[in-house]
Formats: structure tokens, sequence, C-alpha cells
């Protein structure tokens, strides 16, 4: 219970005073509710003095409310730590770099912001009720002290061999858990890659089966582990509800006639331990949700634990793109590291260079490293070695996030958003009016500050991308392989119409190409080769 107290203190500041001294109230108010009837059981002058009955009304009516109080609280208090950890990390992860969300993959994220942060909704509440259980346990317990020693003394001795038993089983039911969550994070990168590569098993029988066996045998794999953590949680739930109904035996039975404690004593306790029982259950049903919540936190931390491991620049203010001439790429190099430390790729050294007003375009086969020259450029990468100069001065990295403000791209692996972020003022007529000119208007419109539709072809929602980079009013535009997706009509336009007027407005284009029939629109052209620069001829 204390990481999780740390836990949420760290998340969060709402008070929880008033939640645990609620929980405390409802525990107490239950133990005097069983002494109350109790005192009812053993005489019939206290069951029949009215004063007692109110007293026992009053005292349901306190325990129920309390019991209220701290639950709506702790829920309020789970939602509030749900959605505390998601913005923290989102908060966290749009300030990372474009290298970590590579290498961490989507999947860790995804499980992390959903899975985690639901077990953490659903688990906090059902934890907090623990502390009424515990609470109501210690009252019940003192009471029976009052009645016999040695039945509370049995008593003890139950609970001492309950957390022995459950103590050895949290041990592997807790690395079980870890590893389930584990595999659930490779288990969404497989669904995502049914989802996303969809067109490509869909024609492929045999890698759609292997994919589909794949996913089978991970989900197979976590089923086996959580069936197996909670499987052992059972069996020893079992073995502790045995043990307590033959204490009750004990005491109704065996105690009596050995003396142990009195005829008079026997209805009592008998009757204090079925009080028991709930508060009991409640502490030992909760040990699975508390394994839950308990790795759903470790792995909450570890994920905010690798962000952090990234240096992150976050500007005071909002950037503002600086005023360029001219930039230049200086020997710059980049690595893709193996993760048995080999290299798998490497660019560089490249010397790059353009002035503002400059059409360049980028040529080269697959793997050149044309894409990855890109991503230095707009500086989603940082090099591992050489220079990135604006006006001939070094940029480092803490001047990258202005940097990037340069820049309106359009890679291959673009995205679409539905609104216009970051624009304001949006003139929604002149939005129309350019899906018009790139031969949208029939496909979608742009209505309450949003696209009516985004699921179009390839090559149209390039052109959605475009329209949009145009309304950003960018200074240097990067396009990869914009007009590969295009029908001919609009490859042309895209190389006589659309950079011819970009030019004029002084923008710089820096566009990958492999359409030579339009490279004499380009000032320069510069050729990639197994991630160098190499000469470049016309054809």
């Amino acid at each position: 219970m204390k990481e999780i107290l740390q836990f949420i203190n760290k998340h969060i500041a709402m008070s929880k005073k008033i939640i645990f001294a609620h929980a405390v109230i409802a525990g107490i108010s239950y133990a005097f509710i069983l002494k109350t009837v109790n005192g009812a059981i053993g005489g019939e002058e206290i069951s029949s003095n009215p004063r007692h009955f109110l007293m026992l009304f009053l005292l349901i009516v306190l325990h129920i409310h309390s019991k209220k109080v701290y639950m709506i609280k702790t829920s309020e208090l789970a939602g509030e730590l749900s959605r505390k950890v998601r913005i923290d990390i989102l908060e966290k992860i749009r300030f990372t770099e474009l290298r970590f969300l590579e290498n961490i993959g989507k999947g860790e994220i995804y499980n992390r912001l959903t899975e985690d942060t639901g077990v953490l909704f659903r688990t906090i509440p059902s934890l907090i009720m623990s502390v009424e259980g515990i609470v109501s346990f210690i009252s019940i317990f003192v009471y029976m002290m009052f009645i016999s020693l040695s039945g509370a003394m049995l008593m003890i001795l139950l609970m001492a061999v309950t957390v022995a038993l459950y103590s050895l089983a949290s041990m592997p039911v807790k690395k079980k858990m870890g590893l389930a969550k584990q595999k659930e994070a490779e288990l969404i990168d497989r669904l995502n890659d049914v989802l996303t590569g969809f067109k490509e098993i869909k024609i492929n029988r045999a890698k759609n089966e292997a994919l589909y066996e794949d996913y089978k045998s991970l989900a197979r794999e976590v089923q086996g582990l959580k069936s197996d953590a909670i499987k052992k949680l059972n069996d020893t739930f079992l073995l502790v509800n045995a043990s307590f109904l033959c204490l009750i035996g004990v005491i109704v039975f065996l105690l009596p006639l050995v003396d142990v404690i009195e005829n008079d004593h026997v209805v009592g306790l008998a009757s204090s331990l079925l009080f028991l029982w709930g508060p009991m259950m409640m502490g030992i049903s909760i040990m699975p949700q508390y394994f839950l919540v308990s790795v759903s936190m470790v792995n909450i931390d570890k994920l905010n634990d690798l962000i952090d491991g990234f240096e992150r620049h976050i500007p005071e203010e909002m950037p503002k793109a600086p005023d360029f001439q001219s930039i230049s790429l200086e020997s710059v190099e980049f690595k893709y590291p193996g993760k048995n430390g080999d290299v798998l790729f490497q660019l560089g050294p490249v010397d790059f260079s353009f002035k503002k007003g400059e059409v360049v375009y980028i040529v080269g086969g697959n793997g050149s490293g044309k894409s990855t020259l890109m991503k230095l450029l707009t500086g989603l990468y940082y090099p591992d070695a050489g220079t990135v100069t604006v006006n001939g001065e070094k940029i480092d990295q803490a001047e990258f996030t202005t940097y990037r403000e340069l820049f309106s791209t359009v890679f291959t692996d673009f995205y679409i958003f539905k609104k216009l972020y970051g624009l304001e003022n949006i003139d929604a007529g002149r939005v129309n009016d350019l899906l018009t000119t790139m031969g949208l208007a029939k496909k979608t419109a742009y209505k309450d500050n949003r696209f009516t539709n985004t699921n179009l072809s390839t090559g149209q929602r390039k052109r959605l991308a475009y329209l949009a980079g145009l309304l950003e009013d960018k200074d240097i535009y990067v396009f990869d392989e914009w007009a590969a997706d295009q029908d001919p009509e609009f490859r042309k336009r895209f190389y006589t119409s659309f950079i011819h007027d970009m030019r004029l407005l002084g923008k710089t284009v820096i566009a990958v190409s492999h359409d030579d029939r339009y490279f004499d629109t380009a000032d320069r052209i510069i050729k990639m080769a197994e991630g160098k620069v190499v000469p470049f001829a016309l054809p």
C-alpha cells in the first residue's frame, strides 16, 4: 500500500485525508454494529430496549454514509490519477525525439496509456476498500479479545498462516503478471501488424496464416501466464477459506468441551467470526488486483524513466522560425545502431547546402539514404557527427526546436489530421477553394473546423497534406516522393505549377523525386548512393 500511496502522491496533489477518514469510520462503525447485535442476542433486556435499536439504526446510517463518501471520492481520485498519468506521459512524448518512438514501439506506449492506466482506474477504488476491511478486522479483533482471549489468539494464528501463504504465493504470481504485461505489449504490436499490413496479408495467404499463428501463440502465452497466476492465488484463497470455516467449527464445538472458552461466549465469538468473514475475504480477494496495479505502476514508471532518459528541449515560449538565407549540413553523419552494437546503416559524411528560394531535388535508389537525409535536414534526427548551420552559424540541440519551425513536410509515412491544428482564424472558404484546386471537393470538405473525410487514396491524402502545408505558410517545404502516387495530371501540376508557384512566393523546396522528365524544373539535383552524396549527371 505504501508504494501505491507514493505513486499517487507523485502524480496528483488531491487530498486523501477525507477518503481515509471515512474508510476508518466505516470500518469502526461496522465493528460497533457487531457489538450492538451481539448485545441484543446475548440479553432479552437489551434487545427489547428501543434505544439500542435506534443505536443500531444510527450506526448503519453512519456506516453506509461513510462508505458512500469514500467510494465516491476514491472513484474521483482514480479517474484523476489515470487522466493525469496519461496527460503527463503524452506531455513528455510530444517533446521527445523521433528515434525514441522508433526504438520503443507503439505497442509499449499504447499498452501503458490504455491497459495500465485502465488498471489504475479499476483497481485503486478496490484497494481503498481494503482500508475499511483492515480497520474492521482490527476493531473486531479487539472486541473478540474482550470476549475470549483464546479465541482471539486462534484468529491471530489463522491470519499469520494466511499472510505466510499469500507471501509465498505472491512472488511467482507477481513475476508472471509482469511477464504477461510485457507479452501484451507484443500482442498489440501483432494486432497493429494485422491492421496496418492488411493489404499484404490479404493477398498472401501464407503470410496471413503465419501472422495469425504468431498472434494466437502470443495470446495463449499471455493467457497461460495470467491463468497460472490466478490459479495459484485461488488455491491459496480456498485453503484460507477452509481454514476459516474450520476455525468456526473449533470455537463452536471443540473449545467448549475442553473448557478453553465458556459456553456463554460461543455465540459472541461465532457471530464475530462471521462478521469478520467479509473484511477478511475482501482483503484476500483484493490481492490479485494489488499485484496487477503494482505491475502497472512499475511499467508506467519504466516508461517515464525511458522518456526521461532522452534529453528533451522544451522552449519556454512558442518557438518562432529564424530568418534564414542558407542552411548547410557540414560533414554530417548518422548511424542506425543494431541490437548487438553493430551499425545497420550509416549515412555520411555528407555535405549539403541550399539557399532561400532554391528548388532542390534529391534522387537515388531505395536504401540510398534519401529519407534519412530528409530527417536530418528537418531536425527530426540529430547528427552523430558534423554540424548544421543556419546563415553560417552552427545550431546546437537546444536550438533545433526553433529550427524545425522552418519546415513543412510530407514524408512517405505522413499522417493527416482531421483538424488544422496550430492554425488560427482559418478561412473555411479558402480551404474549400484549395480542395477544389486539388481535385478533392467531391471527396471531402472543410466544415466545423475539420475535414469531413480523410479516408482517401494515398495520392489524394498527399494532396490534402500539401494543402495543409500551404496553409502553414512555412519557409521550406520538404516532399518525400510526393508525386509518386499521383495520376499523370497532378504529377505534372506538381512540378510545373505547384513548385513554380512556391518559387514565386520565395519558398524553398527540397523534394525526393524519380521523375527525370521534370528534372529541368529544379535548380539543383543531388544524388544519394550508399549513404553518401555522389556525382549526378542528367540522363
